[in-house]
């Protein structure tokens, strides 16, 4: 019998033929890749490069969205553009892209990740007056000199106010809910608050100072406020003021704001008188502004919206005239309250700002 011959028939190679099939190369992802978006951006469509695929193992995609934070959502198939939605702020989210065999199989997986920078938050103004954060105060039945309530000291939103009610009986409603001061009352039903900037408000010439009242009203005239430097009232002497609801004349005028400065007893140096210029105040809020280093001020105003600004710029419209220390004494000098003046129907949100950062 003869011997059959053993080689491989694709080598030469005695010993039998080696095992058949061959090799394959298995597929590879695109390089990972990361976006960092800008605060308040959207992030942007994703579309994934190729897959190297020698052997043409791949036969579909699949994707998932992992949200680390966040809840944002994708849309897309194959290797894209892939759209996202819904992201915020603060978000950070995985997209990953599987590449799938013909038995549904993983061979390959591409990511592309995604973090949107967090809301900034800044330095932030120091406050010698805010209640804003003032969520529920009755004037007339906490604090006081008995302490239920009416005249006397006040301690709200962390400092002393102080109420008197001018020799009335006092008005029927005074209190603040969720950062508005609200006021019910008359001529003859009257409030005066005194806010006492203590320290913080003692000028000596390196704080600027900046108070802002925000008034809503149905009946003109509302209020006179102003920053003053000493505990009577009103007219004390070394006081800003604004009349609100009054022309230059002192005349009452619901389109028209007068400012002016009180140096000693019923002495006074207009300011600024807008006559007749504004829009009827029982419509529309009304932010009056007096921004001050030592004793130089400067009056401003806008109309149309009650929200208190965070800087220390002037509103709107401001008075082309500084007015510089009171009485004339060339010093900087203390303003150490903030009064309202009350006497109509209205509600007021108030803040006074140090120029310094906390």
């Amino acid at each position: 019998m003869p011997i059959v011959p053993c080689f491989d028939p694709n080598t030469g190679a005695s010993g039998g033929p080696t095992g058949g099939g061959g090799s394959t190369t298995p597929p590879s992802p695109p390089v990972a890749t990361k976006e960092a978006v800008a605060e308040d951006g959207s992030p942007s469509a994703k579309t994934f490069s190729a897959f190297t695929d020698p052997d043409n193992v791949i036969a579909s995609y699949s994707h998932t969205l992992t949200n680390v934070v966040g809840s944002t959502t994708v849309s897309g198939t194959g290797l894209g553009a892939y759209t996202f939605s819904g992201s915020a702020n603060g978000d950070s989210f995985v997209l990953e892209l599987d590449a799938l065999d013909s038995s549904a199989n993983v061979v390959a997986t591409a990511v592309h990740a995604v973090d949107v920078a967090p809301t900034s938050t800044g330095p932030a103004l120091e406050t010698l007056v805010d209640i804003s954060g003032v969520t529920s105060y009755d004037f007339l039945t906490q604090g006081g000199t008995g302490g239920s309530g009416g005249q006397g000291s006040h301690t709200v939103g962390g400092i002393s106010w102080d109420l008197d009610y001018l020799g009335t009986p006092g008005p029927t409603v005074l209190k603040i809910l969720n950062g508005v001061l609200y006021f019910e009352g008359t001529p003859t039903t009257r409030a005066m608050l005194n806010a006492y900037m203590g320290a913080g408000g003692f000028q000596t010439g390196y704080w600027p100072m900046f108070g802002v009242v925000s008034v809503e009203t149905t009946v003109s005239p509302p209020l006179v406020w102003g920053i003053a430097q000493n505990l009577t009232n009103f007219n004390g002497g070394n006081e800003s003021q604004f009349l609100l609801g009054y022309n230059g004349s002192g005349v009452e005028d619901a389109t028209s704001l007068y400012t002016r400065e009180n140096t000693t007893g019923t002495n006074y140096n207009t300011v600024k008188a807008w006559n007749s210029v504004l829009t009827d105040i029982t419509t529309t809020p009304t932010r009056m502004a007096c921004r001050m280093m030592g004793g130089s001020w400067t009056a401003s105003y806008d109309q149309g919206t009650a929200t208190l600004p965070t800087t220390l710029s002037n509103l709107t419209h401001f008075s082309a005239r500084q007015n510089n220390d009171f009485n004339n004494a060339g010093t900087p000098q203390n303003r150490n309250y903030l009064y309202l003046n009350l006497f109509n129907d209205c509600s007021l949100r108030c803040v006074v700002y140090r120029g310094d950062l906390a």
